[in-house]
């Protein structure tokens, strides 16, 4: 019996970048493939974006980066969000990265490189408060690099999920009042909830990341994107019970009637997380169906009664017919984390390219 099962659709990857980058012409789309492609493979998914025609990636780290350029060659740019240092300068310049640039530090560090410097980013801090130049900094950059061409100036929403939040409009104005600083570098604004504000974030750049897996925000118009990941898991044993009988660690679920139950080869140990204790579901032969008692590391319980299941069906836990956000809301979490965290137990296999 094959264990738990994530299957890629590399097609619909290419779909939904092109969705995106549609909504969001005359802005160039990027594509942000950080933590392996947001857990689809980075080798895998940066190559079908490449040949989608995308023009511009972003990781997280310089080391993504290498191993992103070995796959899909010079063309592309390639910018490392966690900046540069002398630790990975060669790494960066050896690979032709583009290192985005958060503090004033970074900033010395690169201007100190001399004319051979790699081309970079600034990144403003426009209110979220985690990587990027404070306010506070922003002249004292823009001293420090008028003499060094700057190709992109970012920074990065906090509430772009929440189109009537005004914190959006907030850092609207303050990404102009900065970017304004940088005159020739182009700009670079929104994520995929960004696309969806409208144009007045798009700027010249908008940066896909969850929308070209399937996730994210749904727009209020217009098409939403394709589900990328299907992950699923086989029927080991099924089991009728009655009344009154418990399931699971700490006996946390009682039956209040005769059930029928299946138990899945799935578990923590997988990365599928205990918050779906209870609450979770999956879909089987046209059917949800809810996860009953405790996730364990291996195993999980779903109540199949009504349903014509067999052992050795394999169990949708998300993918085209159980959108991911709904897991994702019933483990009190989101579908970012859900594509990240499935582990290397599962067997992969991809559709659509490679």
């Amino acid at each position: 019996m094959i264990g738990p099962q994530v299957k890629i659709d590399l097609a619909a990857l290419a779909a939904n970048w092109r969705m995106l980058a549609d909504r969001a012409a005359p802005a160039n789309a990027a594509g942000v493939v950080k933590a392996d492609a947001y857990g689809t493979g980075a080798k895998q998914a940066g190559r079908a974006l490449a040949r989608a025609g995308c023009m511009r990636f972003y990781v997280a780290w310089a080391e993504e980066g290498v191993a992103l350029r070995y796959a899909i060659g010079p063309a592309q740019q390639i910018a490392v969000f966690h900046g540069p240092s002398a630790d990975n300068i060669d790494l960066i310049r050896s690979a032709g990265l583009s290192p985005v640039l958060n503090t004033l530090d970074q900033v010395r560090f690169w201007v100190e490189l001399g004319a051979d410097r790699p081309r970079a980013t600034m990144a403003l801090d426009t209110g979220m408060n985690r990587l990027g130049l404070s306010p506070s900094d922003w002249a004292a950059a823009a001293e420090l690099t008028k003499d060094a061409k700057l190709e992109y100036v970012m920074s990065h929403l906090a509430c772009a999920d929440e189109p009537d939040n005004p914190m959006n409009a907030r850092q609207l104005a303050a990404f102009r009042e900065g970017a304004a600083l940088w005159p020739d570098a182009k700009r670079s604004f929104g994520s995929t909830g960004g696309v969806y504000l409208g144009p007045d974030y798009h700027f010249d750049e908008v940066r896909t990341g969850i929308g070209m897996y399937g996730g994210g925000p749904v727009p209020a118009e217009g098409p939403s994107p394709q589900p990328v990941m299907t992950v699923t898991a086989p029927i080991l044993q099924l089991r009728e019970i009655g009344a009154g009988e418990t399931v699971g660690y700490g006996a946390e679920w009682t039956s209040e009637a005769p059930r029928k139950l299946a138990t899945v080869g799935v578990g923590y140990g997988d990365g599928f997380s205990r918050l779906a204790t209870n609450r979770g579901a999956g879909f089987l032969k046209g059917s949800e169906i809810p996860i009953v008692g405790r996730v364990s590391m291996d195993m999980i319980v779903f109540d199949v009664t009504g349903v014509a299941a067999e052992v050795g069906d394999q169990i949708e836990l998300w993918g085209r017919n159980h959108w991911i956000g709904d897991q994702a809301a019933a483990m009190s979490t989101i579908d970012y984390e859900l594509l990240c965290r499935i582990g290397g137990r599962a067997e992969r296999s991809y559709t659509g390219g490679s």
